[in-house]
């Protein structure tokens, strides 16, 4: 609360009036990618070198495909790929914050990474 830094974007769409498949999720620096025909793909996360080094987290789920072809790609940051049919959609990275990958039509959704809390403080 009372902070300006967004949290989030919008997740991809599907098909309209079709259940083939899923958008992607967003991620902290990129929207999710629309289901065209294959699952859309997660957003990208945000890199950041608060810890000394580069590390990009929150990036969003990919989106599923019903039955057969091919699953979105989990965003940069640690999202999870998406799944088809009966698999599983994997998970995302642990301490990232990110998306789990969508599911096929009787499939098991990936769960989100965990997160993690980093405090910066001044040494005296």
């Amino acid at each position: 609360g009372g902070s300006t830094t967004a949290y989030g974007n919008i997740g991809g769409d599907a098909v309209a009036g079709a259940s083939t498949g899923s958008g992607g999720g967003g991620g902290s620096s990129q929207a999710g990618f629309d289901y065209v025909t294959t699952g859309g793909a997660g957003g990208n996360g945000t890199a950041s070198s608060i810890t000394g080094s580069s590390i990009t987290r929150s990036g969003g789920g990919g989106g599923s495909k019903r039955t057969s072809g091919s699953a979105g790609a989990g965003g940069s940051g640690g999202g999870g790929a998406g799944s088809v049919a009966a698999a599983t959609g994997t998970s995302g990275t642990v301490n990232t914050g990110s998306g789990g990958g969508g599911a096929g039509v009787s499939g098991l959704g990936g769960s989100g990474g965990s997160g993690v809390i980093i405090l910066r403080y001044k040494f005296q």
